[in-house]
């Protein structure tokens, strides 16, 4: 059995290992499923003429986004910390997806006085609530229920 030296300063360094043993497993487990399905089909391992890295027709906005607001939150942590940055942060990832252009039927939602009424100014409020609900949980649940250091 192995043991693991607790230090309440670097207890948020904790998980990293933990996430990239998990991720070299399945990464383990992908390459032995290609192995198993081109030995079956006889195609070569790495075919590199039919190969592409994503499927045509991909969403480059919310990849791209994606990534930007991955560098951005990092960023953000260290300047305002992880509750606000998390709040702010898990918000503009769902408006990301469920689509930045939903934000401009917000200002006529209000304007005609039923704002209630407009899927998209509900899907706004909606996300904002799980952002602030979310965030929090997280935040008192590591950081004062289990003790461990949040970055």
């Amino acid at each position: 059995m192995f043991r693991v030296s607790y230090k309440p300063s670097a207890s948020h360094w904790i998980f990293p290992p933990i996430i990239m043993g998990v991720l070299a497993l399945l990464l383990a487990v992908m390459i032995m499923q290609r192995a198993v399905r081109c030995s079956r089909s006889g195609e070569p391992f790495f075919n590199l003429k039919t190969a592409r890295f994503f499927e045509p027709g991909w969403d480059k906005v919310r990849f791209f986004g994606s990534v930007a607001l991955f560098i951005l939150y990092i960023k953000a942590m260290e300047l305002a910390g992880f509750l606000a940055a998390s709040i702010v942060f898990v918000f503009l990832y769902s408006v990301l997806y469920y689509g930045v252009e939903k934000l401009r039927q917000i200002p006529a939602a209000v304007a005609s006085g039923n704002p209630w009424s407009n899927a998209a100014f509900r899907a706004t409020v909606v996300s904002l609530v799980i952002s602030v609900v979310f965030s929090t949980a997280v935040w008192y649940l590591f950081g004062r229920v289990f003790q461990i250091t949040l970055p």
